[in-house]
């Protein structure tokens, strides 16, 4: 099991792209929101206000990309 902190990054990147897919009814769009979303909080914890770890990035981004088969059910 993921540690709490990476599970929290990937249903906060899921809620992301669902959202903004939910209500411009463009996938792409919600999956490059997340990403974007996801790169500026590692920045703004590099800039000292937390700590940075690309592995948060990553698993925000796989719960981004974990909406795109949703749209096909």
């Amino acid at each position: 099991m993921p540690p709490l902190d990476k599970q929290a990054h990937f249903w906060a990147g899921m809620a992301i792209a669902a959202t903004v897919t939910l209500y411009t009814g463009f996938p792409l769009l919600g999956l490059i929101v997340a990403v974007v979303a996801a790169a500026l909080k590692e920045i703004f914890d590099s800039l000292g206000y937390g700590t940075p770890d690309k592995w948060d990035f990553v698993a925000t981004v796989l719960g981004a990309m974990a909406v795109l088969p949703l749209l096909f059910l």
